[in-house]
C-alpha cells in the first residue's frame, strides 16, 4: 500500500481555540514520507517524540518553537491516509479551530489524496497492552484492521456510552470540541480557551444541555469528538496501526502514554 500526499496546496485560516490568535496555514504537497509542521524556520515532525504539552490539546515543539492543537487536523490526515504533507504556518502558531471539529479539513482534503512512490509503514499489535491513570484506561488489542472505540459520558445525558470508528470518516469528523459551563473560568485562568466561542465549541450545562442555539449534531457528539482526538494522537506514532484501541475515559495525556508504549513494541 502506497503512501499519499495531496494534489495541491490548501489554505486554512481562523482563530486558534486556546491562543485566541489568528492563524493561517498552508498544506503543501510533499514526497518526504511524513507529516511535518514548518514554523519560524523550524521543521517539526508530527511525531510523539516532539510532544511538549497534552493539557487540553496536543502541542508539538522543537528548539523552543511550538505548534499548538494539532490533533484535529492530524486525525483527518490519518483517516484520509495522507502520510506526507508540510503544514506551513504563515501566521500564528495554533492550528485554526475552524468550527471545532475536523469537518472543514475533511471537506477540503478528501478529493485531493494522491499516492506517492513509497510504501506505508505499519505497526501490528501482537499482544494486548494497557495504559491507565486514576480515572481512565486505554487498551490496545490485536486486530487485522484499524479499529478505535471510546467509552465516555455526557453529564446528565449519557453514561458509559460507547462509540466506534471502523473507517467511516463521516462517523466522527463533524464532532466539535466541547466543555461544560462550570469549566470555562478555570480554562481561562490557565490561559486556555481564549479563542473559544459557540462558533467553534459546544458548551454544555451540567445537565448536558448545549448553550449552542443549533444544539448538538448528535446526542453523543462530545464522545465522538474524544474519538477524533484519540485518532489524531495515535497518528503521532508515525506508522499506520493494525490493531484495536479501546479508550475508557482517556484524554490527550493518556493517549500520549499509549503511543509511547506502542512505540516500544
Amino acid at each position: 500500500m502506497k503512501k499519499a500526499t495531496i494534489k495541491q496546496e490548501v489554505t486554512f485560516e481562523g482563530v486558534g481555540l486556546h491562543s485566541g490568535e489568528f492563524s493561517r496555514i498552508v498544506l503543501h504537497p510533499d514526497d518526504g514520507g511524513s507529516v511535518r509542521f514548518l514554523i519560524k524556520g523550524e521543521m517539526i515532525p508530527a511525531h510523539y517524540q516532539y510532544v511538549v504539552n497534552t493539557n487540553h490539546s496536543t502541542d508539538l515543539g522543537k528548539n523552543g518553537v511550538v505548534v499548538k492543537t494539532v490533533e484535529h487536523l492530524l486525525a483527518v490526515l490519518y483517516i484520509l491516509g495522507i502520510d506526507s504533507v508540510v503544514v506551513e504556518f504563515l501566521e500564528g502558531f495554533e492550528v485554526p479551530a475552524m468550527d471545532g471539529s475536523g469537518y472543514y479539513f475533511y471537506k477540503s482534503l478528501k478529493n485531493l489524496v494522491y499516492e506517492i512512490d513509497q510504501e506505508k509503514e505499519f505497526l501490528k499489535i501482537e499482544k494486548p497492552i494497557s495504559v491507565k491513570n486514576c480515572t481512565a484506561r486505554i487498551d490496545a488489542l490485536p486486530s487485522k484492521d484499524f479499529l478505535v472505540e471510546y467509552i465516555g459520558s455526557v453529564e446528565g445525558s449519557l453514561k458509559d456510552h460507547r462509540v466506534k470508528f471502523k473507517g467511516n470518516a463521516k462517523d466522527i469528523v463533524f464532532a466539535r470540541t466541547f466543555c461544560y459551563d462550570y469549566q470555562v473560568e478555570a480554562l481561562r485562568n490557565m490561559g486556555l480557551a481564549k479563542g473559544g466561542s459557540l462558533k467553534n465549541a459546544v458548551v454544555l450545562t451540567k445537565e448536558g444541555k448545549p448553550y449552542n442555539r443549533e444544539g448538538l449534531r448528535c446526542k453523543d457528539e462530545p464522545i465522538r469528538h474524544k474519538l477524533l482526538d484519540l485518532i489524531g494522537d495515535l497518528s503521532l506514532l508515525g506508522k499506520r496501526l493494525k490493531g484495536k484501541v479501546v479508550s475508557h475515559y482517556g484524554g490527550h495525556s493518556l493517549n500520549y502514554q499509549l503511543v509511547k508504549a506502542l512505540s516500544e513494541l
